[in-house]
């Protein structure tokens, strides 16, 4: 294929790693790329495909590159939150969550809808970012925030994108500016269980006003709390279609069985039925305890591999689950941990789980000490081995957001300052060596600018996880931010 061809070709990596140089047989490394990467091959030449890809243009060796894609997805780092893309082998895009809004609150300012914008236009060279699907797993900031800037397709810089999303699914729990927040309610029994009790009791208070369509949204019967109103207002405006989901729907539509490759089973948020004849979502307590419980919750099936992406889960509502389910449909490779790693966690839950590798969501500077040494010691003794792609057998695999993040540190007194008008390369120390200049640290002390480091580059916690239904990998990006590290193992719920 000539360079000046007017056909694109796009093609995945093939291997496990390959390398991007910046010439043909070699030269110096641009960055390493994994299984499942797209790339766009802009000529061949010989043994050699000049690609480009994650916005860089360079060489890779031809052999490494072919036709099929993965099911991908990305755990975002967005500190204390969740964001979650996903491009499933139909070449859709999904996202679930998007962390808190761009602002002030996150430093450095990084979110989801920025790594949304640079997926879609830096590495797969498109101007508008079309999501099939958006999923809210409950309405908590540090969750729908991000869908702020996706939605208006706006960043913190100024920066915007265009934005096009088919369908807008969530839990039904809305949050309301006056009592009761999460929605109304009624008292009474529930019919008994189908999969026993699992300590939940058949009384309990379930939340009947429940949100659903646009117009629940765009025209709520009570005032909204003022951050949700402001989505709510998006909600109504984005997407072309707006629905909740719950346990009673099995599949989210168009991934249901025998419609696509990928299955995506709906399991929770569990929608009650009352001897009454009333249906709700069951109150756990707290406002905070219920918006929690009800996450939606989904397991994506692709050949013999299985996702499990539990949203905010606690203790309550796993039991919950596991009343209404049986333990096998819970069983999975890969699971995003509940609640960025709470140990307000059924033990039982985890033992069904049983996953190979779980990620954590998390942050740091936040007041929950999240992730909590309970449950990182309960997700390593209830999962299970794999067997790696050298037929080694493998301990389970536990990842934190806030861990694969790497930071560089420099000391503040060796900034350097460039003058208007001067040329680029052109700085002089500030020679910040005087005591009397301090600044505000994490503890909300002052401290002398000598005795202060600031982060001059970070490396963002991105977990990303590719499998064909056969095998799985798992990557984080090394500290020098061009090499990963990973791990393959087998994919299949019986081991």
């Amino acid at each position: 294929m000539h360079p000046d061809s007017e056909a694109t070709m796009f093609l995945y990596v093939n291997k496990w790693k390959s390398s991007l140089h910046d010439k043909q047989d070699g030269g110096n490394l641009i960055t390493e790329l994994i299984w499942g990467d797209r790339v766009k091959v802009l000529e061949e030449s010989g043994a050699d495909a000049r690609c480009k890809v994650r916005g860089e243009t360079g060489w890779m060796k031809r052999e490494d590159l072919g036709e099929t894609g993965l099911l991908e997805i990305y755990i975002i780092d967005v500190r204390q939150g969740d964001g979650v893309l996903i491009k499933t082998p139909d070449d859709k895009w999904h996202m679930i969550d998007a962390g808190i809004e761009n602002s002030a609150q996150q430093f450095p300012k990084k979110g989801a809808a920025n790594f949304l914008r640079w997926k879609f236009q830096n590495d797969l060279d498109t101007h508008t970012i079309t999501l099939e699907n958006v999923i809210l797993t409950h309405p908590d900031y540090d969750h729908f925030g991000g869908l702020i800037n996706v939605f208006s397709g706006d960043l913190e810089d100024g920066r915007t994108f265009p934005v096009e999303v088919n369908n807008f699914y969530h839990s039904g729990v809305g949050k309301f500016k006056a009592d009761p927040k999460t929605g109304k309610t009624v008292t009474g029994n529930r019919t008994p269980f189908p999969e026993g009790n699992h300590g939940i009791m058949q009384k309990g208070t379930f939340i009947v006003e429940l949100l659903d369509g646009r117009d629940s949204f765009e025209k709520p019967k009570r005032p909204f709390e003022e951050k949700f109103e402001q989505f709510a207002r998006l909600v109504s405006s984005v997407p072309k279609n707006v629905r909740k989901l719950t346990h009673k729907d099995e599949f989210l539509p168009g991934y249901g069985k025998g419609e696509n490759e990928t299955v995506i089973k709906v399991l929770a948020p569990v929608m009650e039925t009352l001897q009454s004849g009333d249906v709700g979502l069951r109150d756990y307590g707290s406002d905070s305890e219920t918006v929690n419980g009800n996450s939606v919750v989904l397991r994506l099936d692709y050949g013999n591999a299985r996702i499990l992406l539990t949203g905010d889960l606690n203790a309550r509502s796993e039991k919950v689950l596991l009343s209404y389910t049986d333990d096998a449909e819970f069983a999975a490779d890969v699971m995003k941990a509940s609640h960025h790693g709470s140990d307000d966690v059924d033990e039982g839950f985890l033992k069904a789980v049983k996953a190979r590798a779980a990620i954590i969501s998390s942050g740091d500077n936040e007041s929950f000490s999240h992730p909590r040494p309970r449950v990182m010691g309960s997700l390593g003794r209830f999962g299970r081995t794999a067997l790696s792609d050298k037929g080694e057998t493998c301990s389970p695999l536990i990842y934190a957001t806030e861990v694969a993040r790497s930071v560089k540190m420099e000391p503040a007194s060796g900034a350097k300052v460039r003058e208007p008008g001067e040329p680029d390369g052109s700085f002089r120390n500030i020679g910040l060596t005087d005591n009397r200049l301090t600044t505000k640290t994490w503890n909300g002390k002052y401290h002398p600018l000598t005795d202060v480091n600031i982060a001059s580059d970070i490396i963002y916690g991105l977990v990303n996880i590719r499998t064909d239904g056969r095998q799985i990998l798992c990557a984080t990006m090394r500290e020098t931010g061009k090499y990963f590290d990973y791990y393959v193992f087998q994919a299949g719920v019986d081991g």
